[in-house]
């Protein structure tokens, strides 16, 4: 079976639904996201996007060796994997967090754990865990640049409490950390850079005054899968995409940016209703993340003007708009989301360039321990 360039040989053989991962193309994000930012050196990828040391290996095979992630089991699944660098990009404040980050930092003394702040009771608590273990930890302030999820609020907030950082037992102002989450699913690239430059204004301030009260800035970790590539003429910022390794439907709207949908979901149309001119295929919500709007939770690979009309867990009703479907047919679903769908599926089947699964790709860090 060949649809849109993507081929799967022996459909009947995989138990749909299926999470489908194709090697060459990952491959080929890798090798473009560092010649998009010129340099393995400018990149931190986020882990989050397939949270599998499988995957990871290839990326550090890329050149890619420092990460970002979230929660502290990818951390320990990035460390035990021999990366040279970690940040935690989450606000760590929970005493069982705290005592694995520490955990961690002692038991790999040659990577570099770090973490962010962005709030005084971050401070109050990350120097407390520091001297009581003697060791060092160094942080990131992390700003809100527009998202308004978590950071500081530009200006003389973030600035006072970048220099308050640095005057702070036992830690280590390292630098700014931003998520420029306001580019989300903006399709006008004018619209994005314009962001951007305002995100990047914000942390020159605090570089100023930075560099006025003698503070020094080091390192600068900013944006996500919609904007990194907009940072590239600023040098002291490295750029944080995630999804680019496995890309998605919604994040392709970018025709600026070389990158390939690698991971689909292999489902099969199990019912029709011809007076309503829809399908109904084996992928619901727990295949599939929900996380977007309902005709954007996926695209059918090869039929652009089929339309998702509703999900439920185990089922997906397709408006046909024309597209020959009929009960029977395997389909392919590039996920809106590849992040959130990953997650749904313990591991991921690993398909090579002449459509035959080979293995698999374990999801090692989707779960909470």
């Amino acid at each position: 079976m060949e649809i849109a360039g993507y081929r799967i040989n022996r459909p009947e053989e995989i138990e749909t639904p299926a999470f489908l991962i194709y090697v060459d193309i990952v491959k080929h994000n890798i090798a473009q996201v560092v010649k998009v930012c010129g340099s393995a050196d400018r990149v931190v990828p986020h882990f989050k996007t397939h949270k599998s040391s499988d995957i990871l290996k290839l990326q550090m095979a890329g050149g890619l060796t420092a990460y970002k992630c979230a929660t502290m089991k990818e951390a320990e699944v990035l460390a035990a994997n021999g990366v040279k660098e970690i940040i935690v990009a989450y606000p760590t404040i929970h005493p069982k967090k705290l005592a694995r980050f520490v955990a961690l930092v002692k038991k790999y003394p040659k990577i570099e754990i770090k973490t962010i702040i962005s709030k005084p009771e971050h401070l109050k608590t990350l120097s407390e865990l520091a001297l009581a273990n003697k060791i060092t930890i160094g942080v990131y302030m992390d700003l809100n640049t527009g998202m308004h999820r978590t950071g500081a609020q530009p200006g003389k907030e973030a600035a006072d409490l970048y220099i308050q950082t640095a005057k702070t037992k036992g830690l280590k102002a390292i630098g700014v950390h931003v998520f420029d989450g306001e580019n989300l699913y903006k399709p006008d690239i004018a619209e994005r850079k314009a962001l951007v430059a305002q995100g990047i204004g914000y942390m020159r301030d605090i570089w100023a005054a930075a560099e006025k009260a003698g503070v020094p800035v080091t390192d600068n970790v900013a944006a996500g899968s919609w904007g990194f590539h907009l940072y590239m003429d600023e040098p002291k910022i490295r750029v944080s995409p995630g999804t680019f390794v496995y890309w998605d439907h919604r994040n392709a709207t970018m025709s600026e940016l070389p990158f390939k949908p690698a991971a689909l979901v292999l489902g099969q149309v199990v019912d029709a209703h011809a007076g309503k001119d829809t399908v109904t295929c084996d992928i619901g919500s727990k295949a599939a993340s929900p996380d977007q709007p309902t005709n954007l939770r996926f695209k059918v690979a090869g039929y652009p003007q089929a339309e998702l009309v509703s999900q439920s867990e185990e089922h997906g009703v397709i408006k046909l708009n024309g597209a020959p479907l009929k009960v029977g047919d395997y389909i392919l679903a590039i996920p809106g989301h590849a992040c959130t769908t990953t997650v749904k599926f313990p591991y991921g089947l690993r398909v090579n360039a002449k459509g035959d699964v080979t293995g698999r790709y374990e999801h090692d860090a989707r779960d909470r321990d």
